[in-house]
């Protein structure tokens, strides 16, 4: 919690100035990769790299990854910062850092219409508590802990165009040691929710779960599997939205750049067959998987985080808190 914070603005972090230049190059590459607003590279001096410099401090190098969580709405622009991150800490700082994504840590198709045959079959939709391989986060957890110099492990890849996990000869190599791991994604360090959850929020819940069979469960999971994987998080970053109202603004921009960027895309990811982009409707229903964890997440984790990004409504980081040092 943020007895005593200071903003990034306030500390004097004499960044050199062929440092910051140096870097510029690599954040255009990496917005570029990502399709993101190019015009992002402008926030390398006031965001970027007092964060990536003041993240470098806290890395134990020699001792095991820092592992920092980041969390935040749908949207909000986790990827595209926790990438730009470990490409400055790469090459900037001389650490290996790397991006580990919950969306990438789905139980297989297979494993995850399985468990909703158990349960309910709202669980055949991927996204909340209930649709990871908690197992398998641990496991690499645990083994990115003891990587060793010149060893190498695979990280799963998850295929969204085919609902699948990708073979495991497309996984991401990682190379160790590494130094610290940015683990992202929207209900990354997500507590249990409070209160009474019997009563339906959206038309979703009220139609497809009106015993709170599935919300019950969700509740029990973050209780239980999902609270010893947030436990290897060191360090919480939090994103905070200025509302859930705008959330769904923000994930329809994303379905509408990768919608615009179909052709380009399908010429890079040869192994990828077909990319199904969601209409307006669509989205919005699938949305209401989300809506009650992630309303529950903007109450409660600006007091829960070690590091607070305040957005405004066009995404943009208006304010920046971090906790002092003693």
């Amino acid at each position: 919690m943020f007895k005593q914070e200071r903003k990034f603005n306030e500390v004097n972090l004499n960044m050199p100035g062929p440092l910051s230049q140096r870097l510029r190059f690599e954040v255009e590459q990496t917005l570029g990769r990502l399709y993101a607003d190019p015009s992002l590279v402008d926030q390398l001096d006031r965001l970027y790299l007092p964060f990536a410099s003041w993240l470098s401090e806290k890395a134990r190098v020699g001792h095991g990854p820092l592992v920092v969580g980041l969390g935040g709405a749908q949207g909000c622009g986790k990827t595209t910062f926790c990438n730009v991150i470990s490409r400055i800490m790469n090459k900037g700082f001389e650490l290996n850092c790397i991006v580990l994504s919950l969306d990438d840590l789905y139980s297989t198709r297979h494993e995850r219409l399985k468990f909703a045959s158990q349960t309910t079959p709202m669980f055949s939709v991927r996204g909340v508590p209930g649709t990871h391989d908690v197992s398998l986060a641990l496991v690499l957890f645990e083994r990115l802990k003891n990587l060793k110099d010149g060893e190498v492990m695979k990280f799963p890849c998850f295929d969204k165009s085919v609902d699948d996990r990708k073979p495991v000869h497309l996984w991401q190599e990682v190379q160790g040691p590494v130094d610290v791991v940015l683990f992202e994604g929207w209900c990354v360090g997500a507590p249990p929710m409070r209160g009474n959850i019997q009563h339906p929020i959206n038309g979703l819940e009220a139609d497809m779960d009106a015993d709170c069979l599935w919300r019950n469960k969700v509740n029990q999971l973050l209780k239980d599997d999902y609270k010893k994987l947030f436990a290897k998080i060191d360090l919480m970053v939090w994103m905070q939205a200025p509302s859930y109202d705008v959330v769904y603004g923000w994930r329809n921009k994303q379905e509408r750049v990768l919608e615009s960027h179909l052709h380009d895309i399908h010429g890079v990811l040869l192994d990828t067959i077909d990319l199904k982009v969601m209409s307006s409707d669509e989205l919005k229903e699938f949305m209401q998987y989300y809506e009650r964890l992630t309303r529950h997440m903007l109450a409660v984790m600006p007091e829960r985080a070690d590091v607070l990004f305040r957005l405004n409504r066009e995404q943009g980081v208006v304010e920046m808190r971090f906790p002092i040092e003693h």
